[in-house]
Order: C-alpha cells, then structure tokens, then sequence
C-alpha cells in the first residue's frame, strides 16, 4: 500500500523513492544497515550450542543469558585473533589457504596459545 502512494506521487511529478516497510524488510532478510543478517542477532554463534557446551562443565548448574553471551563473544574475538594469527604465517609463505604447519606455527609463537599444544595430533 505504501509503494501505491509512492507511485502516484511520482505520476504527480513529486520525488519517486523507494521506501521499504519494516515488515517487507523481515521478509527480505536485510536490517536498517541493508545487510543480510538477522535484525537481532548479538552473536554469530547459536546461543543454546554454547549454553550446551557450558552446561557439560560439572560445576555449571544454571547458565544466565548474559553469561552465555558474554562467553560466545569472547569465543568469536578469540577465534578472530587466533585465525589472524594463523594467516600471518600463511602469507609469509605467499599462500592463500592455512595449513596445519601455520597453526602450529602459531600456536607455538605465541605464550597464550601454550594451552592448545598438543591439541592438534
């Protein structure tokens, strides 16, 4: 109904704009930024797989919603920094695609990544 009262505005030699409404903005799948992520995603990892993942733990009994965002987002940051790092090595050795040996590498130039040796054998 609105794109109908745009076009006759435009037929009145008015300014012809295409507005979408928020609901054909849904259907299209874009937000308010026009990209094509859900409107109100907080993190790219699905909440309740992380919420699983810390409820194995045997000294979690209850899990907050605050909590398990927090924790998703600091494995996105993480995982971010840790992929960098990797391709850092990659494009020293003018490559594209990471190798394990870049991993490795990594992993063993780094003081923090000292917990994920071994974890790849």
């Amino acid at each position: 109904m609105l794109r109908k009262k745009e076009n006759k505005m435009a037929e009145n030699n008015t300014e012809p704009r295409e507005i979408e409404t928020e609901q054909e903005m849904t259907q299209n799948g874009t937000n308010e930024a026009g990209s094509g992520d859900k409107p109100n995603r907080i993190t790219k990892f699905p909440m309740t797989r992380i919420k699983t993942i810390m409820k194995t733990d045997p000294d979690v009994t209850l899990a907050s919603q605050e909590s398990v965002v927090l924790i998703s987002r600091a494995t996105e940051l993480f995982l971010e920094h840790f992929a960098k790092s990797a391709y850092a090595y990659t494009s020293r050795n003018k490559r594209k695609t990471i190798k394990r040996q870049d991993v490795d590498s990594s992993v063993d130039a780094m003081d923090a990544y000292a917990f994920l040796e071994g974890t790849f054998e």
